[in-house]
């Protein structure tokens, strides 16, 4: 968000770009005070806005109640993102940037910052890189253009040692108690040659799926309920489950179950998600049963591991 506000100031000097979230995460928070501490994000805006920019989604469920007032004209929205299309995009926005085989949004803001010839200033350039090296986990989920885009951000004054300390943060009590929970009440279903283990927690639901993956999943499904009725889905695979079956976390499990718990789902082939208010349980139960699918089918290539 901060460099797609940079980018707009210097494209429109005059014009003001407000930054909007409705739920900045610790790790973000972090990130922004050691990188770029003078911004501000607020969780909504009353003001009027002749465009809506929204970033690294695009799902209308995804963006919180807070900023559901601001999408009200798909004719002034544009999205730009990296997860897989949502069948829905159309009615949040007319004007898309959709980049799937890029593994960062990221990535694309410094495209359009090369072709709109606008100089990435350092401050600019370690936030975009730092975005990369998280969406991509350090380049484990990379390939050569994002390592090429990599370099030109620290050519262009980016300090690769200082955007990996912005991100090192110890998980809280509460998260670590959420991976133990999780890999406690884990249920492990053996599909072909693979390890799937389905799990419930009510929070850190993406942290839990990586912990089992740590363990040893081949793919980690876990689901969580808040207080406030939200059911989530978080899904990861191993890049070994992804490049032998064939099968698309997104597009192929978390897209599908989005209906069943009365909300919306996508992401990547190797880490996606759901969002809605029902189901939980059988969402769980139904993510099983669609990857049981997904590896009889002919056109998915599995040839086993060891």
């Amino acid at each position: 968000m901060l460099a797609m506000q940079y980018l707009y100031k210097a494209l429109n000097p005059e014009g003001v770009a407000t930054l909007v979230s409705d739920d900045v995460s610790k790790l973000s928070n972090q990130v922004i005070e050691k990188l770029s501490p003078s911004s501000e994000i607020l969780r909504t805006s009353d003001q009027h806005h002749d465009l809506v920019i929204i970033l690294d989604t695009n799902s209308r469920y995804q963006l919180g109640n807070s900023v559901e007032s601001l999408l009200l004209n798909p004719s002034s929205t544009l999205v730009i993102d990296h997860h897989e299309m949502n069948p829905n995009l159309a009615n949040l926005a007319e004007h898309t940037i959709i980049r799937s085989d890029i593994s960062s949004t990221c990535e694309i803001v410094f495209e359009l910052f090369k072709g709109l010839g606008i100089q990435v200033i350092p401050e600019i350039a370690n936030l975009l890189l730092t975005g990369m090296i998280f969406d991509t986990r350090r380049f484990f989920y990379s390939g050569a253009t994002a390592l090429t885009t990599a370099l030109e951000l620290i050519e262009a004054g980016a300090n690769y040692s200082h955007c990996l300390n912005s991100l090192i943060s110890k998980p809280s009590r509460s998260e670590r108690i959420a991976r133990l929970k999780a890999a406690g009440r884990c249920k492990v279903h053996l599909l072909e040659n693979w390890v799937v283990v389905t799990s419930k927690i009510n929070a850190f639901e993406a942290s839990a799926c990586r912990g089992l993956i740590e363990l040893g999943a081949d793919v980690a499904i876990v689901g969580g309920k808040t207080s406030k009725g939200e059911v989530r889905l978080s899904a990861r695979s191993t890049n070994k489950f992804s490049s032998e079956t064939g099968i698309n976390l997104g597009s192929d499990i978390m897209e599908p179950l989005g209906s069943l718990v009365g909300g919306h789902g996508g992401g990547h082939a190797n880490a996606a998600g759901a969002n809605g208010t029902m189901n939980r349980d059988a969402a769980l139960e139904r993510s099983v049963e669609l990857i049981s699918e997904e590896l009889s089918k002919g056109n998915k290539t599995h040839e086993g591991h060891s």
